[in-house]
């Protein structure tokens, strides 16, 4: 099946940018990968702080949909790539209060009217479609990365600490999962506050771009 799907994605290069990141004796394929979904996340020149380590499978939220059971709460499907800004949330006491109290804490549930107006191509979704469902079992392995300050995009900062950090501009704590990939695609996930979302590149060795956000959903 991976076979396939190898030729039809070498079109998704005509979605990706032309910018480069860092030279390619700088970085492995795996911190390629996390460079341009960092570089994309900040791309709309505010600050993004990101937690060190990557975390958990970019594809448990996606096979979960794929199988009718998250699609049913939120329209979930494939769109040009952007930056992700959730709105604010409550914050931790306020969200201890309202369990206390018993009442809803109204956390902002995401919307997809954004995204339905920049939906990919259907062919180019039925791709990324195909070849995520086929690597988000367990047994596709998992690779993580620690990410070092050295090498982040321009914005981004490698560490967050909580009431530390007011001065970087930053009020939340990006997590960026480990990454799913294949020779030419790869996904990773994104969380920040309550909400989740998925980033597909195409490319391979250390020449990698972004070609696609799936989502957002509420987690």
């Amino acid at each position: 099946m991976r076979k396939r799907l190898i030729a039809p994605l070498l079109g998704l290069f005509a979605l990706a940018g032309c910018g480069k990141g860092p030279a390619p004796d700088q970085l492995d394929s795996d911190k390629q990968i996390v460079y341009q979904v960092l570089k994309v996340l900040a791309s709309d020149g505010k600050p993004v702080c990101v937690s060190r380590w990557t975390f958990g499978s970019p594809l448990s939220q996606f096979r979960v949909a794929k199988r009718g059971q998250l699609e049913r709460y939120y329209v979930l499907d494939w769109m040009t790539p952007g930056p992700w800004r959730p709105p604010e949330m409550p914050t931790q006491k306020e969200l201890r209060e309202a369990v206390r109290a018993g009442r809803n804490a109204h956390i902002p549930e995401p919307s997809a009217e954004p995204f339905v107006a920049q939906a990919l191509p259907q062919k180019k979704r039925e791709i990324l479609d195909g070849i995520g469902f086929a690597i988000a079992p367990p047994e596709t392995p998992l690779y993580w990365v620690f990410m070092h300050q050295g090498w982040m995009p321009k914005g981004v900062t490698a560490r967050w600490w909580m009431g530390r950090d007011d001065k970087l501009g930053c009020d939340a704590n990006y997590v960026l999962s480990g990454i799913k990939r294949t020779q030419h695609a790869a996904f990773v996930a994104v969380r920040v506050h309550h909400w989740g979302t998925l980033y597909a590149l195409a490319g391979g060795d250390d020449h990698w771009h972004v070609v696609g956000q799936w989502g957002p959903w509420l987690y």
